[in-house]
């Protein structure tokens, strides 16, 4: 027999021998049995309580709570529990433990265990189950045995067939809602990836409006605004086959919101509005809207048949998707323009390092026309006045060429932008020649400049930067059907209100460019200055145009005036503070003055040959002494053979083998109280402040005129008797 496990009834689980971990243990089976379980289970956790009284006292302190649980033989404790009539104890498992039951007999008497060993060995199975069943009244049941467990079972079952039968009987509700579902899914997908083929938003809100009239089959799909009034206007609609209306607003077809139904819209939910007087019900879900805008809406219409619930619910989430769908595009697009934008970034990056590069090799020869075209206007004019005209002309074009460079190097942000007293007048001739040669025959362009013309401070090349940017845009405005361009320039009083406000009554030159053109729209007005804002199409425009005149016509102290009115025409006016009380030279004119000479030795350094030749030939003739070198290593090899034999050093920026600013830290590293002349043709990365960081006492920009360089010289050497007259720009 094995050895039983016995507890109270109120333990109702199963026990084995590893799970007796915290529970007070009796042992009646044997001491043997006792070391098994130590050598079995040393950790089980248990406490071994010691019994009294064999099996009756170990069955009574179980009975009475003294011990968790006992071992014993599980036949004696059957029999034992049944004659001591103990009810509350159970079987609560058996242990791989046997116990052996045996017959004993007397050695003196072996014929009586011979018998006895014969009647077992003659005792039948069933005779046998039938003594264990009287003898053990105690049996250990497991768990499937037990009728609880069968009435879980039956339970479970029941459960079960009871599902089956309920899965059956809406399956025909199961398998419309699947087919609404898949319906929903189609749309959703269709708007999605139909999303990635279009261009616009607006191309993703038609299909989003088409695919909703078809799922839902609804009499119209609009695109919807609610007002800070609760009225709610339809500016996009589809209705009819396959037919799109665009309009800005109706107010024919206008619907009242209660402010419960606006609140249910601003918290994200749908609103369902009945329209009594037509029989209409339409149902509105709500799009994300920025703060200060209104909120729009996507509604559905169907008369003489109302949504269900079902329906509505399955639009939302259709219409919602819809909403991922044209986010999705709006980021897209912008992703889109912001690479755009990095690309004309990087272009302009690219044409300003080019620019760079010709602006330096075209100021050397601009350099040599000028040092020349001066030389001859000082020596070997001697009252040639046909030689003078053609100098003087030579001369201009260089002066020109050299502005030229600079309107370059100002486009692509690498020159320094430079207001002086000017005209305009000038500067809009050239411009109009420009656009006359540019712009179709079907513009006509008219200017008109005004006398008077009192100078103004402000530079050139912003100055032909916002008068391209005003006609080109006046231009494009009437493109399709041309028209008339009118520039003019007069004397104005300053308009009354605070942009003119701190501008002189009397004192104001107006720069006017006026076109025939289709005009500006009322409503888009006052974005016309925003950056980046334009109506032209992909490709046309970057919305940077009139952002960029603003800018610029406030950095000259003056303001920017706009009228337009649709299918008329546009006109900007320019208010820019006049300086008639400043001095003023009128381009062209010439005035005699004598040039600085002095006396010294000096070390140029030039790569071009003939800049050095020209420019040494005219210090030669001031009274200085002039080392020409054209190689910057041998001109720092000459100077550290005699450092004390120059008084003046005057070098080039950029040369080959040795650059100019390193030449001069050299030189300043030999003799640090020499000064030295910079020039340069065009450095993106060395300008005047990095001249005089590292030592250089002038910074003279190429071309150089040649009074700049005489007057420069003389700062350093010491004025001399003025050997020579020379014509003045």
């Amino acid at each position: 027999m094995p050895a039983a496990i016995i507890c109270r009834k109120e333990f109702t689980e199963d026990l084995t021998l590893d799970k007796l971990s915290g529970m007070r243990i009796g042992v009646t089976v044997s001491d043997h049995f006792t070391k098994y379980l130590h050598e079995r289970y040393p950790d089980g956790g248990y406490t071994i309580v010691p019994m009294v009284g064999g099996y009756i006292g170990g069955l009574r302190s179980l009975a009475v709570g003294d011990v968790d649980a006992l071992i014993c033989d599980m036949a004696l404790a059957s029999r034992y529990i049944a004659n001591a009539r103990i009810s509350n104890l159970r079987i609560a498992g058996i242990t791989n433990y046997s116990i052996e039951l045996r017959i004993a007999s007397r050695k003196d008497a072996p014929m009586l265990g011979n018998i006895l060993r014969k009647g077992l060995s003659l005792v039948l199975p069933h005779e046998r189950q039938v003594a264990e069943e009287e003898w053990l009244s105690l049996q250990y049941r497991p768990f499937w045995a037990s009728r609880t467990f069968w009435f879980s079972v039956f339970a479970v079952c029941g459960v079960i067939f009871g599902s089956i039968v309920l899965i059956l009987f809406w399956n025909r509700s199961l398998k419309r809602q699947v087919n609404q579902r898949t319906l929903t899914l189609s749309s959703i997908n269709k708007v999605l990836l139909g999303s990635l083929d279009c261009r616009t938003a607006q191309e993703v809100m038609f299909r989003c409006l088409a695919e909703a009239k078809t799922m839902s089959a609804s009499d119209q799909t609009s695109l919807c605004l609610i007002h800070k009034d609760r009225v709610m206007t339809r500016i996009l609609s589809i209705s009819g086959d396959d037919f799109v209306e665009d309009t800005t607003e109706h107010d024919d077809d206008s619907v009242e919101l209660t402010p419960e139904q606006v609140a249910e819209l601003e918290a994200g939910r749908h609103v369902r509005v009945s329209i009594e007087n037509e029989a209409k019900q339409i149902v509105a879900v709500p799009l994300k809207a920025d703060s200060s805008a209104n909120q729009p809406v996507i509604t559905v219409l169907r008369s003489r048949r109302e949504y269900t619930d079902n329906e509505i619910s399955l639009l939302t989430e259709v219409l919602f998707a819809f909403d991922e769908a044209l986010q999705r595009k709006r980021t897209e697009i912008s992703l889109h323009d912001k690479e755009r934008q990095l690309q004309r970034v990087q272009r302009m990056e690219a044409l300003g390092t080019l620019a760079g590069g010709i602006a330096h090799d075209f100021n050397n020869l601009l350099g040599v026309i000028v040092a020349n075209g001066e030389m001859i206007e000082l020596f070997h004019i001697d009252g040639n006045q046909a030689l003078k005209s053609k100098t003087r002309a030579i001369l201009t074009a260089a002066y020109r060429g050299r502005d030229l460079v600079s309107q370059i190097l100002s486009f692509t942000s690498r020159g320094s932008e430079e207001a002086r007293l000017i005209n305009i007048s000038p500067i809009i001739k050239e411009a109009v020649k420009f656009l006359k040669a540019s712009l179709p025959a079907s513009i006509n362009i008219e200017y008109e400049i005004g006398k008077p013309e009192p100078p103004v401070r402000a530079d050139p090349t912003q100055v032909h930067q916002v008068i391209m940017n005003l006609c080109t845009n006046s231009a494009h405005a009437m493109e399709d059907n041309g028209g008339t361009l009118s520039i003019s320039l007069n004397m104005a009083e300053p308009p009354a209100g605070e942009d003119g406000k701190g501008m002189r009554s009397g004192n104001c030159l107006c720069l006017t460019v006026s076109d025939t053109g289709k005009g500006i729209p009322e409503s888009i007005q006052e974005r016309i200055f925003d950056p980046f804002f334009t109506t032209k199409t992909l490709g046309q425009g970057t919305g940077l145009g009139l952002a960029v005149v603003q800018g610029i016509v406030k950095a000259w102290g003056g303001f920017v005036w706009m009228n337009s009115t649709e299918n008329k025409g546009t006109t900007f006016r320019i208010y820019i503070p006049s300086r008639a009380d400043e001095p003023f030279d009128l381009p062209g004119q010439v005035l005699r003055r004598k040039l600085p000479g002095g006396t010294g030795t000096i070390l140029f350094v030039d790569d071009e040959d003939e800049l050095a030749e020209s420019y040494s030939e005219l210090l030669t003739s001031l009274g200085y002494k002039v080392h020409p070198v054209t190689d910057s290593r041998k001109a720092l090899a000459m100077f550290e053979a005699s450092p004390d034999g120059f008084d003046l050093v005057i070098t080039d920026y950029n040369m080959p083998g040795l650059q100019g600013d390193k030449l001069a830290k050299q030189i300043l590293a030999i003799r640090p109280d020499l000064p030295i002349i910079l020039c340069t043709g065009y450095s993106h990365t060395f300008g005047e402040q990095d001249a005089k960081a590292i030592g250089i006492e002038t910074f003279l920009n190429k071309p150089v005129e040649l009074r700049s360089l005489a007057t420069a010289v003389s700062r350093f050497l010491g004025p001399g008797d003025g050997l020579f007259n020379s014509n003045q720009r």
